[in-house]
């Protein structure tokens, strides 16, 4: 088991690291009065389909770029912790999804100004969160990877807008 998943991560790392990413669209995802970070959505280089991005069927990049001076440990922690199990569809989903959710949290370190955190989302072989060139944790599970989707390209039209901006533009 540990070598496939070796495997795959290794696998994973190469694809990432060679693939010409292209800027699709950004937002800004704000805290109530203020706004922590700014999400960036890329896709591989002509491989961008809206319908499939959508629908969580194609490879694509969330890049986080953070604008606070410092989010604590805690706040990044509550944060992602409430980002994904909002997203899960009942309590049951949490409940299941727990451990998965709770490796995740315990791995995000504090965030500083212009700190960039890459989540490399792959439908087949989960996401991929990796800071400053090193892969920090692999979401696997199908329901947490799909919650982290939703939560920020489907968080509301808007968002959705802004996110696929490129795409939306191309399309007219």
């Amino acid at each position: 088991m540990k070598s496939i998943l070796l495997l795959t991560w290794l696998i994973n790392a190469l694809t990432y690291s060679e693939t010409q990413w292209v800027h699709l669209g950004s937002t800004d995802i704000d805290w109530g009065y203020k706004t922590p970070y700014r999400l960036t959505l890329l896709a591989p280089k002509g491989i961008h389909d809206a319908s499939d991005i959508r629908n969580g069927v194609q490879t694509m990049q969330f890049e986080i770029e953070w604008l606070v001076p410092v989010t604590t440990e805690e706040q990044v922690h509550q944060h992602f912790k409430e980002l994904i199990e909002n997203n899960l569809k009942d309590q049951e989903s949490i409940k299941f999804n727990q451990i998965i959710i709770n490796r995740l949290v315990e791995k995000l370190p504090e965030a500083r100004r212009a700190d960039r955190w890459h989540f490399y989302f792959s439908p087949d072989s989960g996401t991929q969160l990796v800071i400053d060139d090193q892969e920090l944790h692999t979401i696997i599970g199908s329901e947490v990877n799909r919650a982290l989707h939703h939560a920020w390209l489907l968080k509301d039209p808007v968002t959705t807008a802004k996110l696929l901006n490129r795409l939306l533009k191309i399309g007219k």
